[in-house]
């Protein structure tokens, strides 16, 4: 079978090595243009990249898909199919009447379940106990098509995103290959998506990355942290300092402590959230710094926070 493969974090390129692992035709692939990233502010090349080109395969990098140059290039391919993981843009109508059996999104929920481009995490924040993959014949509108198959796994309380991506994969490592055989051989249906269930996981904000310690709860604030801080880094203030916080987990207690106010328990951080609920923050790292423990950030900035007592939303 012939295909155009159109992807390009991690999640993707992992994707793409299942299909290289068998005898697919992998026609060209698709991937973001280079992003600047890092302190140094460099182009840096997506996962999808780095791969398509240490394999040999054809790459393209289009701004847009509506690109006359790039849909005649396609055609010229002629692909049975296009897959599509995690790629990052819209796939217009013109790009999705050109493969033979179609475009195929493999998306990180159980749809209609968290629809949009942020499923995983939005898995994780609202504290779903199952997620999964679903292979879904691609339409026009946002992850609103036919599901061929959907597979499922457990979340559990204490799984970050990069957890639930592991399982994801190991989902499409024992799943995708034969999936595909049956989409080659006519072999399988799509089914419609019950779009009155349907709910939305868009693009993770920059605002949803501070912690606002007077409207989030403890149990709110360790499904956050799991759910973002390993992606794009949850942070808060000390001072003028910012903060990034890489693991919390709940307090028990029954002493109320007001939003943001810090305490030191055998050289623990302790702080209060919403409703008198407290976190043990367990992994952090002051800005331009190395990531430590509460231990070793307590024997570093004691001083500081004598001097604040208070983490706060904006900088002071």
């Amino acid at each position: 079978m012939n295909i155009v493969f159109a992807g390009t974090p991690p999640f993707a390129s992992r994707h793409l090595e299942i299909l290289l692992n068998h005898d697919f035709h992998i026609s060209c692939v698709l991937t973001q243009p280079d992003r600047v990233s890092g302190r140094g502010k460099k182009f840096e090349p997506s996962p999808v990249k780095k791969l398509a080109i240490n394999k040999g395969l054809d790459l393209f990098q289009p701004n847009s898909l509506r690109e006359k140059d790039l849909l005649k290039k396609i055609q010229n391919l002629k692909p049975d199919l296009m897959l599509v993981v995690a790629y990052g843009l819209l796939i217009p109508k013109e790009m999705l009447e050109i493969p033979k059996i179609g475009c195929i999104n493999v998306h990180g929920s159980l749809l209609p379940r968290w629809r949009g481009a942020s499923p995983m995490e939005y898995s994780i924040l609202h504290g779903d106990s199952k997620t999964g993959i679903s292979y879904m014949k691609m339409t026009e509108g946002l992850d609103e098509g036919p599901v061929y198959e959907m597979h499922d796994c457990i979340i559990m309380p204490t799984e970050k995103l990069s957890d639930i991506e592991k399982k994801l994969i190991g989902l499409s490592e024992t799943n995708l290959i034969s999936f595909l055989r049956k989409i080659e051989n006519d072999e399988i249906k799509c089914q419609e998506q019950d779009h009155g269930k349907a709910t939305f996981a868009p693009k993770i904000t920059k605002k949803e990355l501070q912690i606002d310690w007077e409207n989030i709860d403890s149990s709110g604030l360790v499904k956050k942290v799991n759910a973002l801080s390993e992606k794009y880094g949850i942070h808060t203030f000390l001072g003028n300092k910012r903060i990034k916080i890489y693991e919390v987990s709940e307090v028990n207690t029954i002493l109320a402590t007001s939003p943001g106010e810090i305490e030191i328990q055998n050289d623990e951080l302790i702080v209060g959230c919403k409703d008198g609920t407290k976190v043990r923050i367990n992994k952090m790292q002051m800005e331009g710094k190395n990531q430590v423990n509460s231990r070793e950030f307590l024997s570093a900035y004691i001083k500081l926070i004598e001097a604040f007592k208070y983490f706060s939303y904006k900088s002071e």
